[in-house]
């Protein structure tokens, strides 16, 4: 077995919660192009796709400019902590979904989340991923790898359940309570541990939802340089919201 994940794709439903969709981008034009021809084929679509051009050179938001219901929202300060932030204030609806310009969504991942956050006491979810890399066509595949590093990631943090930025969803409200907790500046903070942080914080309910499955490109943040880095900024966002393993808390705090 490859870990293949199939399911019953979830029908259009004209009612429930608004959902924006959020994708950071710098210079992504190789992969941006599928991904949002993903999104606009939804079985129900969003209510609203922002792409955050974060000092693209590229071209890659005039593709995003071409598809129909993109709104290019620009964030010239570098890094992924201030054009997710950007694309959070500007989205107008009652769910701010989230992925990367690498992710690739099933045809009903929309239509799911719009299902998923009528439950009202639900307030974000973070969910799973096969490994774009090693997932043909429309396949979902070793989502195995995925759930490994998760379960590893959040007993080495505390932190659970995580908000990781390639499949995630929160609501509009919860984002704006918890907005105030949030650190801006890629070299002193991981983003998703800070947002998943906040959120805990001001007393919002998470969850992890298994079946809400993408396709996202993992094996890119297998590098050394870039785990240490991780490492290292893990532990500072810990440190800076005391919270979670206080082993791991080290680096400025402010």
């Amino acid at each position: 077995m490859n870990g293949i994940v199939t399911h019953s794709p979830i029908p259009a439903e004209p009612t429930g919660p608004t959902v924006s969709v959020v994708i950071p981008i710098h210079n992504e034009a190789r992969i941006i192009e599928r991904c949002l021809d993903a999104l606009v084929s939804q079985t129900a679509p969003a209510d609203e796709i922002i792409v955050v051009d974060n000092g693209c050179s590229d071209g890659s938001a005039e593709i995003a400019r071409r598809f129909p219901g993109v709104r290019v929202v620009t964030e010239p300060r570098r890094g992924v902590t201030f054009a997710r932030t950007t694309g959070f204030d500007a989205a107008r609806s009652d769910v701010i979904a989230r992925i990367d310009a690498d992710t690739v969504v099933p045809p009903d991942w929309v239509a799911r989340i719009r299902t998923d956050f009528r439950d009202p006491s639900l307030d974000g979810q973070g969910g799973s991923a096969a490994i774009a890399e090693l997932s043909p066509g429309h396949r979902l595949w070793f989502g195995w790898w995925y759930r490994g590093f998760r379960v590893w990631h959040e007993r080495s943090i505390g932190v659970s359940p995580m908000l990781y930025g390639f499949n995630s969803a929160l609501r509009r409200d919860a984002w704006q309570k918890a907005r105030h907790l949030i650190e801006l500046g890629d070299a002193q903070v991981s983003e998703d541990v800070d947002v998943t942080i906040a959120l805990l914080r001001t007393g919002h309910r998470l969850r992890y939802a298994p079946t809400l499955v993408v396709q996202a490109r993992l094996f890119r943040s297998i590098d050394r340089k870039k785990l240490s880095r991780y490492y290292e900024t893990d532990s500072m966002t810990l440190a800076r919201h005391r919270y979670g393993n206080r082993t791991r808390w080290s680096g400025r705090i402010t």
